[in-house]
C-alpha cells in the first residue's frame, strides 16, 4: 500500500496548479505550523543552507548558519488565499499575521526576537522571506501567483520577489559571509 504524502495527509494538492482542495483532512492549526516549518528548513537545506529546527517554546522556528552566524526565522502559514474584505478588494490574497503567537494570537512576540520571516503558502508549497526590519506591520499580504491585480505600490509584496537570499541581502549578510551566487 502506498503512503501519503505530507501535503496529501494534510489535504493539499502538490499537482502543477498546486492547489487545495475544499475539505482538508487535517484542521489542527499546530500540525499544519509543523508541516510548514519542516517545509522551510527542507527548502533552505536543499538551497545549500544549514538549517536546523528549533525546540518549542522560542519565539523562532529556525535557525539558519550563516557564516557562523545565527539567523532566527519566525515561521508563519496559511492554507489558502482569503478576501478578508469583499467590498472593497477585488482580488484574495494571502495574510499573515505577524505579531502574536499562539492559538488565537493571546501571545506577542518580544522585540527583536527574530531576524526574518518564512511566509508559507502551503496550497501552492510557496514560500516568502522578508526581513523582520521590512516588516512594521502586524498583518502582511502577498499577492496569489497568477493572479491579475489592479495597483501596484511599494507594499504589495510578491511570492518571486520574496527569496532567501533576497532577505539575507537586506539584512546585509551576504557579501559580508561570502556565500556563493
Amino acid at each position: 500500500m502506498m503512503q501519503k504524502s505530507l501535503f496529501e495527509h494534510l489535504g493539499l494538492a502538490p499537482d502543477n496548479g498546486r492547489r487545495i482542495r475544499e475539505t482538508s483532512e487535517c484542521s489542527d492549526d499546530l500540525e499544519i505550523g509543523k508541516a510548514a516549518e519542516h517545509l522551510v528548513c527542507a527548502d533552505l537545506i536543499l538551497s545549500g543552507y544549514r538549517a536546523f529546527l528549533s525546540d518549542q517554546g522560542l519565539a523562532y522556528d529556525i535557525l539558519v548558519d550563516i557564516g557562523g552566524r545565527f539567523l532566527r526565522v519566525q515561521v508563519k502559514a496559511t492554507r489558502k488565499p482569503k478576501n478578508h474584505d469583499p467590498k472593497t478588494r477585488v482580488t484574495p490574497g494571502y495574510f499573515f499575521q505577524l505579531r502574536r503567537a499562539g492559538k488565537g494570537g493571546n501571545r506577542r512576540y518580544p522585540k527583536n526576537a527574530f531576524d526574518m520571516y518564512a511566509l508559507v503558502a502551503l496550497d501552492r508549497q510557496a514560500i516568502a522571506y522578508l526581513p523582520a526590519k521590512d516588516c512594521p506591520n502586524q498583518t502582511i499580504a502577498l499577492r496569489v501567483p497568477g493572479e491579475s491585480y489592479l495597483q501596484s505600490g511599494s507594499l504589495n509584496r510578491e511570492f518571486n520577489t520574496a527569496s532567501f537570499r533576497t532577505a539575507l541581502e537586506r539584512i546585509g549578510l551576504s557579501e559580508s559571509f561570502g556565500i556563493a551566487e
